[in-house]
Parts: structure tokens; C-alpha cells; sequence
């Protein structure tokens, strides 16, 4: 009984100090400001109007509380770190929803920060299947995506070439396990 008391004292302190949007910062014409800022950057991927809004809106409402004092008290690192993990996260919310969003396929030029986002995403996919298996398999991907795309990647891939890939760089992994 006792540990359960302060277990509950103890999540209610986390709670009661969690953060909340600073009302100076997030006023709302930050909020719209922010708001038409990534409706417009996520309009080529997303052209359905209402299903860009509600990702939108869902974005907005998280980055208000991962970082109440608004965009400029983070680094870009940080905003842009941010920004992939929500952008997963959103994800992974519409997929257990069973909605699945089309997104507009477009090429991106390979860069180091491309191919950081790459193995950040395989990691935390893949992480329920053992240490460094995200970070070999995504390794084995970028070495045969850019085969494929030497100078710019189509994205999203197409499910046909990942499939196929994730698989073979699965074996591949396998195998030197089993070496």
C-alpha cells in the first residue's frame, strides 16, 4: 500500500510539472502563424486539403507541448529531430486508426541529414528487434537505395523496391549473424 502511495504521489508530481504552452509565446497569431507555415510546407506531400489539416492541427498540438516556449527556444537540430519523431508518430497513429494517407512521391537529393533521418526512423522502427539491427538495416537500404537512386531518392520509396529490400538486407543480416 505504501509503495503504491508513492508511486501515485510521485506521477502526480511529474504531471502536475509537466510544461504547458507559455500563453505569451503561443498566442494566436504564433499559432496561426505556425499553423500556415507548415500547412504550406506540407502541401506537395499532402494535397488533400482535410487530411493535411487534421496532420497539421495534430502537429501543432504536440509541439506545444514538447516545447512550450515556442519554436525559437530549440535549436534547428532539436526542431528537426522533433519534427521527424512527430511526423513517425503521426504515423503510427493514423496506421493504428486504419487510416492509411497517400503521400505524393517526389525525389530528394541524398544528404548526410537524408540519410540521418533514414537510420533515425529504422531505429526506432526496428528497435524491438534487437540492439544495432536498425542501424545494420538501414546501412544495408541507403548502400542499395542508392544504387538504385544515385543522386536523389524517389520518396516515399515504392512498396515494391522496399519490400524487396528490407528483405534482402534482412537476409543479409542474418547471415553474418549466423557467420
Amino acid at each position: 500500500m505504501k509503495k503504491a502511495l508513492i508511486l501515485f504521489v510521485f506521477c502526480s508530481l511529474i504531471w502536475t510539472c509537466k510544461q504547458k504552452p507559455n500563453p505569451v509565446i503561443w498566442t494566436k497569431e504564433y499559432e496561426q502563424g505556425f499553423y500556415n507555415y507548415l500547412d504550406s510546407t506540407s502541401k506537395s506531400m499532402t494535397p488533400d486539403s482535410i487530411k493535411r489539416a487534421k496532420y497539421v492541427a495534430f502537429l501543432i498540438k504536440r509541439y506545444k507541448e514538447e516545447i512550450p516556449n515556442g519554436i525559437n527556444s530549440v535549436s534547428k537540430d532539436s526542431l528537426h529531430n522533433l519534427n521527424n519523431r512527430l511526423g513517425r508518430e503521426y504515423a503510427i497513429k493514423e496506421r493504428n486508426e486504419g487510416n492509411i494517407t497517400e503521400l505524393i512521391s517526389h525525389y530528394e537529393r541524398w544528404t548526410p541529414i537524408l540519410e540521418k533521418d533514414f537510420k533515425d526512423n529504422y531505429v526506432a522502427i526496428f528497435q524491438s528487434m534487437g540492439p544495432g539491427f536498425g542501424e545494420k538495416l538501414c546501412d544495408c537500404m541507403i548502400g542499395r537505395l542508392k544504387k538504385i537512386y544515385p543522386d536523389s531518392i524517389l520518396l516515399p520509396i515504392p512498396k515494391d523496391i522496399n519490400r524487396k529490400l528490407n528483405l534482402e538486407c534482412a537476409e543479409v543480416i542474418k547471415k553474418r549473424k549466423s557467420i
